[in-house]
């Protein structure tokens, strides 16, 4: 079994913080052997965006399946996240090719795709705003939720530390704890990497009040395609395109964009005995 990352969901006992803590680092590990071809700084921005959407989902105690996607003008042209209920993560990211610059960056569009067990899709979508991921997680929640939260993301691309907090001040919450919020938030800076952990990043949210955990979830980095489903999707498609994959004889080859498995397709696997 590959390594799982954990989520923990908090409410500090003086009940005005309620958080999420994540150690995304299993997560890297997946990334890198499930991309080969992507540089580590690529696979950095994918694991963010893969924390991001784990800490989104432990809003929703991970009831539903949710999918983050990132289109913009910087070295990433698209970055998907997809992250299931049964604790299953996957991701692809697409580089523009001969680009510089940061990773993340406008015009594009940041789109939120929520799925419940009834399987009712819900869809968010913004422009993307100036700056990381973490910022377009935040002005997602302001915008299309109408929560005031913080968000910090990091993925060391040399160690594959990584990980994610999200903060969200209760409306109730006196201004004086929010004021030591912020600065605990801010401090955050000094804090190693590897010294973040799900525990410490609840405790020094806390300041000291103390959390009551709501819920854990176990995350691992897994592709869920199989040559079933893949066969069910292309199906869908018109025959006229199914044909044209077959202009030249024997089998094509499908890869999938998650794990870059290859699947072979022959005619047979595809039109059966249509007319």
């Amino acid at each position: 079994m590959p390594p799982q990352a954990r989520v923990f969901k908090a409410l500090t006992r003086d009940g005005h913080i309620r958080l999420s803590s994540l150690d995304a680092s299993p997560l890297w590990d997946g990334v890198r052997r499930g991309h080969p071809h992507l540089e580590a700084e690529a696979c950095a921005s994918l694991t963010e965006l893969l924390a991001a959407s784990a800490l989104l989902q432990s809003r929703t105690l991970f009831a539903e399946r949710l999918q983050l996607l990132l289109k913009g003008a910087g070295r990433a042209k698209a970055v998907v996240a997809d992250t299931w209920p049964d604790g299953t993560v996957r991701g692809v990211l697409d580089v523009r090719e001969e680009a510089s610059g940061p990773w993340i960056a406008g015009p594009g569009l940041f789109q939120v795709m929520r799925s419940n067990p009834e399987g009712q899709p819900y869809i968010g979508t913004l422009p993307v705003v100036e700056g990381g991921i973490q910022t377009q997680i935040e002005h997602y929640l302001q915008q299309s939720e109408q929560v005031q939260a913080s968000v910090t993301l990091w993925c060391d691309p040399g160690t594959g530390e990584a990980g994610g907090l999200l903060v969200e001040p209760l409306p109730q919450c006196p201004p004086e704890r929010l004021a030591r919020l912020v600065q605990a938030i801010e401090g955050l800076d000094v804090v190693p990497l590897w010294e973040r952990t799900p525990d410490f990043l609840a405790d020094w949210v806390a300041q000291g009040q103390g959390t009551e955990l709501q819920s854990t979830a176990e995350l691992s980095y897994r592709c869920r395609c199989s040559r079933e489903a893949l066969l069910a999707t292309l199906r869908t498609f018109p025959k006229a395109q199914r044909e044209e994959l077959f202009h030249e004889p024997g089998a094509v080859e499908v890869r999938c964009d998650y794990c870059g498995t290859l699947y072979p397709i022959t005619r047979e696997d595809l039109l059966g005995g249509e007319a």
